[in-house]
Order: structure tokens, then C-alpha cells, then sequence
């Protein structure tokens, strides 16, 4: 077990033509699931390979513990890895490319046969690869070969596992049983955990802390909780959550605010002096989750907009709605007995109180 330090950490490729990762700063605590979330292309894969050795850092410093790892080689950091390419010996069976990483020179003396083969056998059943044991990696379907793959990152227990999008290619119903499984391997052993996902349910789901990442740049740092709830800037506020939070740009006016479809919404004193005074020529961007929209008849008075319903996405029991109006479509989170019909008119109404507020020139929140 160990913390896992990124200070100041760069790397390019392509002789500076492609910036991977631009300055990261990141700690993840010990005995932490820690998930990396972010689009593809965003650095995730650059970072799991840095912290194991695989790639060289160009520009910062990498640590465990207290120990600076930057410049050693992959076998002497203990870290365990699952790439999401599978990375499997071609030649060698289910069986031994589990049991690989127990026979490597630097563990010989730490497992019998015997151990190795209970421990290959314990691994391949939490898997569901029991009866795959015999058989080589051409002959394994693809979400089998990524459970080979995690498989052999986790049996053995190394001071980190590095699980680069480790069970992207199973079946909806494989990954939500396998979600469990990992959480709770990862809680009985305590060992930290460094998980990478462009799925955002997958990393609240999961995470103790997670990081948001894009381009190269972590967009910010925090609990599950904390980034859904507060956001940092609006990348995070649309790539956080399902369906995405609703951006408007909206002026403030005489305790006001102005939005879209000539509609005025009144707000406390108090609130319009500190966005009038954070705000760039009293310009706006407000953020606000399709859970936090109602949806009203459209003669009610409390409706802000009014609109024509365009899709309706059943989901089981809730159901997502997107709303034309005048200027925008607006996504709305409902319950599916609820849940008008395509075609139908409707208004649509929020609390002030649920919404998020951006400065439109740096995208930053505004507290």
C-alpha cells in the first residue's frame, strides 16, 4: 500500500507536437479508490503509464510514500497493471498469464506452486473464467480477454493497482457485477487503487476521490460528491452527470436575471450583489441539473419557459425528456409514470437556489 504523489509531472510526444500531460499535480491517498475520469484523449492511459514505469516522465517528479520513483524501472515501483489493450502473452494460456506475475525472479521465493495455483484458481472464479483456464488469448472473445487481463493485475498484492479502463469491453451487466467486485476487493485488501474511466457513473459510483481530467489538465479534484454537487467550471458541469447539466447564459439586471426567451427571474439582494460583483460586464453563465427543472402545465404561472416536448428517453423509472423552446432544448430528468408524451406542449420552471453560476470568460464557478 501506498500514497501516490504527481508533482509538477509533463509529458509530450511526437517531439513536443502532442502535450499529453501539461503540469499535473495530483496525491492519491493510501487505501484509496481513486478514479481518473475524463473524455478520450484527455491523458488518463498517459497517467497510469508514468506511475508504473512504462514511459518516462519528461518535465516533474513521481512518488510513493516517500520515495521518489520517477527514474526507476516498472518491476522495482510493486505496482500491479491492467492495460485496457489486454497486453496478454500470446503463446501462454488463461492459466499462465495469471499466474505470470507470481513467477516473476524478483517473487520466487514468496509463492509455492501450490499457492500459485490456488491463487490463479481463486482469481480466474471471482472473474468467471474458471472454465477458461486451458485455452489461449486468440481463443477468448474480447470481454474475456480483458477479464484475463484485470485478472492478472489482482492476483497478486502489490502496493498500487493501475486499472486503465479495465472493464470497458464487457456487457452492461458483466461491468455493473464486476463495479461491485472490484470495490469490494479493493476494500478488503486496502490496497490504493488508481482506476481510469470516461464513464462519470462509473467513477461516482467507485471513487473515493476522483479527478476530473482534459487535455492534459485536471480540471479538478475532489469526492464524488463534491464535484457533482459543485463543479468547478462548466467542462466538469457537462461531464458530470447524466444527462448533463443544462449551460445558459443569462444577464443580471436590477436584481434580476435575464434568460433566454426575454424571461426574468427574480433573486435575493444579497445573491445579485455577489454575481454582480464576480460577473464580466454583468454577463452570466448559469448551469442547472435536468433533475432540478419541473415540468408544469404551460398556462402556469410559475413557468419560466414553454415548450414542445421533442423526445422522451424511458430508462425505466425515470425517463429524460428534451424540451424545444424558443432558443434552446432543454433536457428535463422525470419520473416515467410522470412523463408527457412526445408532441406535447409544456412549461417548464427551477428554483434559483439549484442552479450553478459560471464566469462566462473563464468558465470558472463563481461561490
Amino acid at each position: 500500500m501506498a500514497k501516490i504523489t504527481l508533482m509538477n509531472v509533463s509529458k509530450q510526444y511526437k517531439g513536443g507536437a502532442i502535450q499529453a500531460l501539461k503540469d499535473i499535480n495530483l496525491e492519491i491517498e493510501d487505501g484509496k479508490f481513486f478514479c481518473l475520469l475524463g473524455p478520450a484523449g484527455a491523458g488518463k492511459t498517459t497517467t497510469i503509464k508514468l506511475i508504473a514505469g512504462v514511459e518516462p516522465v519528461d518535465q516533474g517528479k513521481i512518488f510513493m510514500d516517500d520515495q521518489e520513483v520517477t527514474h526507476l524501472l516498472p518491476n522495482q515501483r510493486d505496482v500491479a497493471v491492467a492495460f485496457e489493450t489486454y497486453a496478454l502473452y500470446p503463446q501462454r494460456t488463461v492459466r499462465e498469464n495469471l499466474a505470470f506475475p507470481l513467477r516473476a525472479p524478483i517473487r520466487r521465493k514468496e509463492w509455492s506452486e501450490e499457492q500459485i495455483q490456488a491463487r490463479v484458481e481463486e482469481i480466474a472464479k471471482l472473474l468467471g473464467i474458471e472454465d477458461l483456464l486451458d485455452r489461449l488469448p486468440r481463443q477468448l472473445s474480447g470481454g474475456q480477454r480483458q477479464r484475463v487481463a484485470l485478472g492478472r493485475a489482482l492476483v497478486r498484492k502489490p502496493k498500487a493497482y493501475l486499472l486503465d479502463e479495465p472493464i470497458a469491453h464487457l456487457d452492461a451487466k458483466l461491468r455493473h457485477r464486476m463495479r461491485g467486485e472490484l470495490r469490494r476487493i479493493q476494500l478488503e485488501l486496502g490496497i490504493t487503487t488508481v482506476y481510469t474511466t470516461p464513464d462519470q457513473l462509473e467513477a461516482l459510483s467507485l471513487a473515493d476521490q476522483m479527478a476530473v481530467i482534459n487535455e492534459g489538465k485536471i480540471e479538478q479534484v475532489g469526492s464524488p460528491a463534491e464535484i457533482y454537487q459543485r463543479p468547478a467550471n462548466v467542462f466538469v458541469a457537462r461531464f458530470v452527470g447524466d444527462p448533463p447539466m443544462n449551460i445558459f447564459h443569462a444577464e443580471l439586471e436590477d436584481a434580476t436575471l435575464c434568460l433566454f426567451g426575454g424571461k426574468k427571474l427574480g433573486i435575493s439582494e444579497p445573491l445579485f450583489s455577489k454575481l454582480a460583483s464576480a460577473a464580466v460586464e454583468k454577463s452570466l453563465i448559469i448551469g442547472i441539473r435536468p433533475r432540478d427543472i419541473r415540468v408544469l402545465s404551460p398556462s402556469s404561472a410559475e413557468a419560466l419557459w414553454r415548450g414542445q416536448v421533442k423526445y422522451v428517453q424511458v430508462l425505466g423509472e425515470t425517463s429524460i425528456l428534451t424540451v424545444s423552446t424558443d432558443s434552446y432544448e432543454v433536457r428535463i430528468k422525470v419520473n416515467s409514470q410522470e412523463a408527457p408524451k412526445r408532441g406535447e406542449a409544456v412549461g417548464l420552471g427551477f428554483d434559483v437556489r439549484d442552479c450553478h453560476f459560471f464566469d462566462p470568460r473563464s468558465e470558472r464557478r463563481i461561490d
